[in-house]
């Protein structure tokens, strides 16, 4: 039986406060059959059930150009 495989998507460097729908975007368009999907050998399926955002991801939401003590990430997050 497909789920929903949702996602946050970090879409563009913040001015200010991230906002819903424009830096951060939730994309539930792909589906994901939990009886079929291929797990490699000694893998696992994950279910998230709760996600924090921790305010160091703050210093990884950055222009490129900018110093940062973190190495800079676009960052994908998946829910389910």
């Amino acid at each position: 039986m497909p789920v929903t495989n949702g996602k946050v998507i970090f879409n563009s460097v913040p001015e200010g406060y991230p906002e819903p729908g424009k830096t951060t975007v939730y994309d539930n368009s792909e589906q994901i059959d939990l009886e079929s999907v291929p797990i490699p050998d000694g893998g696992f399926l994950v279910k998230t059930l709760y996600l924090s955002v921790d305010p160091y991801m703050r210093g990884r939401m950055r222009e490129p150009t900018k110093k940062s003590y973190s190495v800079r990430n676009s960052s994908i997050f998946l829910l389910s």
